[in-house]
């Protein structure tokens, strides 16, 4: 999918495409500017991209994502195809102070430039899946790009530093750079000529707490029909649609749920051949559709780096785009939309129900003692600001949000800002009456999959013989589970003994250890010492041998994302 970047000062021509081309290059199809009196605006279409910009004499929209538009008289679809983009253009000249959760569904940002008066206007979606950032008169959804344009890619923020390489995101609204902020979620707002913010703020959405269900049965049902819905509105119409099919059983919902008419094409990576490829080939088959498997070389994300650094910022883990290259390998970016099963955990199962800590206990940090103590204080005083501000609408389960809203506090949200770069990503557990569902229920519900199962057995019910790559059967519950994971249990215990597998990597990641121990990993390393980044300020010591030294230790994961940034703030 697209992306935008704007002055309310006019720029010269080609400066901000060659700001897009620098981290957007590899995956454009073009890069258009447009100039006026207003100011300047340069987007990038990528190869799948349906019709981004739209141009009258009045103004100019930006419509980035592939949200499900529910504007009359138009049937609900697409909103980047058909008449329905025009609707969006027609929508953004009423102003912000519409329910835009209920015209527009889904990851998206729009912006709209008044080419007549100067300024505009922002939306952004429910959890901020697409983010805006903004700094000095400048809009983009590229944070390390609106910093370059507005002079600011060098300040960096050592506190923001710190809270990435600690919690793997950036405390919302902060960003790596100073001055260089997000946008709010569900927000819509104009700006003025100069591009200052108007007074006119519109949070018209939020994840509240009020349960309207009688019972999880209730919400269950809700549930289920929330993604029938949005598959029909998003695929219902086209001759063809992907999935990315893992071994698990979410996307497997989701495979479920589509409607007749599309063939399916899946896909699944892995490193080899393995147990997760194995079930996801049985589901694929179980309900009629094409699997196609992308086997990873091991330097796969090493080799990756750069480019994938450049694609995502500075705010994600570049090593959650898995499919990068298999996009154009395995012809995803050719098909009109490719589903995904992201967040179903997250947001429906309780993943990041926190223990229990007392209200108002300090936000608990990792042990970093090679981190500066300035750093690591202001770190949890931004996370404790950023709690207090959930607590506003989520006052009993602020920290299990904290991971979750918006969608940039996710540690592996590059998966989606990954992909939707690469090709039409479409995440239907995004969809406002998910989110709001998840938002609304107990949390005791989603525990233990109990609310996710209930909900979609009926949907499991093709593949109910075939097993989750894990230790279950996806379309019983726990009872039934028990004497099903014994047996099996010994069959794939049997199986890798006879087969020689007993210690192989059966999941669909790599083995993190083994890709930080690589030797190409140690020429990143030379190539991109940490020394030689601006963010070696966050650490008490100054030599590179002995950050090394204390770098060694960490999580691989974390190692990857210094490598990261260490790469993405080098001098230049």
């Amino acid at each position: 999918m697209s992306d935008f970047l704007f002055s309310a000062r006019r720029r010269e021509p080609g400066e901000l495409r060659s700001v897009l081309h620098r981290y957007l290059g590899a995956v454009a199809a073009e890069i258009a500017e447009h100039h006026g009196a207003w100011g300047s605006l340069a987007v990038v279409r990528a190869p799948h991209d349906g019709e981004v910009v739209v141009e009258d004499e009045r103004s100019i929209t930006v419509l980035i994502g592939l949200p499900v538009a529910r504007i009359a008289p138009h049937a609900p679809g697409l909103a980047a195809r058909g008449p329905r983009r025009q609707a969006v253009h027609e929508l953004l000249a009423t102003g912000p102070a519409l329910a835009w959760h209920e015209s527009l569904d889904s990851g998206f940002a729009v912006l709209r430039v008044d080419k007549e008066r100067g300024g505009g206007m922002v939306v952004t979606d429910i959890a901020s899946f697409i983010p805006v950032f903004f700094a000095d008169g400048v809009l983009g959804t590229h944070a390390d790009a609106v910093a370059r344009v507005a002079g600011r890619h060098r300040d960096i923020d050592e506190v923001s530093a710190a809270d990435l390489l600690l919690n793997f995101s950036s405390t919302f609204p902060h960003t790596l750079f100073q001055g260089v902020e997000q946008f709010p979620p569900a927000t819509a707002r104009s700006f003025d000529q100069n591009g200052a913010w108007r007074e006119d703020a519109h949070s018209y959405w939020r994840p509240t707490e009020d349960n309207p269900y009688a019972g999880r049965a209730d919400a269950a049902t809700a549930l289920r029909e929330a993604l029938l819905e949005n598959l029909r509105e998003s695929c219902g119409e086209l001759p063809v649609a992907g999935l990315l099919l893992s071994g698990g059983e979410d996307a497997r919902a989701v495979l479920g749920a589509i409607p007749p008419g599309p063939e399916v094409r899946a896909f699944v990576y892995a490193d080899w051949e393995n147990r997760e490829v194995r079930v996801a080939r049985d589901a694929a088959r179980a309900y009629g559709a094409e699997l196609t498997f992308g086997a990873r070389q091991p330097d796969h994300y090493l080799n990756g780096l750069e480019t994938v650094a450049e694609l995502v910022g500075s705010g994600q883990l570049f090593m959650d785009v898995h499919g990068y290259g298999f996009h154009e390998s395995l012809g995803l970016r050719d098909l009109p939309i490719v589903l995904g099963g992201l967040s179903s955990d997250s947001f429906l199962k309780g993943e990041h129900a926190p223990p229990a800590r007392s209200p108002g206990a300090p936000f608990p940090l990792p042990d970093a003692p090679e981190m500066r103590p300035d750093l690591l204080h202001a770190v949890a005083e931004r996370r404790t600001v950023f709690r207090r501000w959930l607590e506003e609408f989520r006052p009993t389960t602020a920290q299990e949000w904290e991971k979750l809203y918006p969608f940039t506090q996710r540690k592996h949200s590059a998966n989606f800002h990954g992909n939707r770069r690469l090709f039409a990503s479409h995440e239907p557990y995004h969809s406002v009456a998910v989110v709001g569902l998840a938002g609304a229920v107990p949390l005791r519900w989603k525990q233990g999959r109990a609310l996710f199962h209930q909900a979609m057995k009926p949907l499991f019910a093709p593949s109910w013989h075939v097993p989750h790559s894990r230790w279950r059967y996806p379309y019983f519950g726990r009872a039934a589970n028990l004497p099903l994971t014994v047996g099996l249990r010994i069959a794939r215990g049997a199986r890798a003994v006879l087969t020689g597998e007993v210690r192989a990597r059966q999941g669909p990641w790599p083995k993190w250890r083994s890709v930080v121990e690589s030797p190409l990993m140690a020429d990143k390393r030379r190539a991109y010492p940490v020394t030689g980044s601006p963010v070696a300020e966050v650490f008490n010591a100054t030599r590179r041998e002995e950050i090394e030294r204390a770098v060694a230790q960490w999580h691989p994961l974390r190692q990857l994302l210094l490598l990261q940034l260490s790469y993405l703030t080098r001098a230049e």
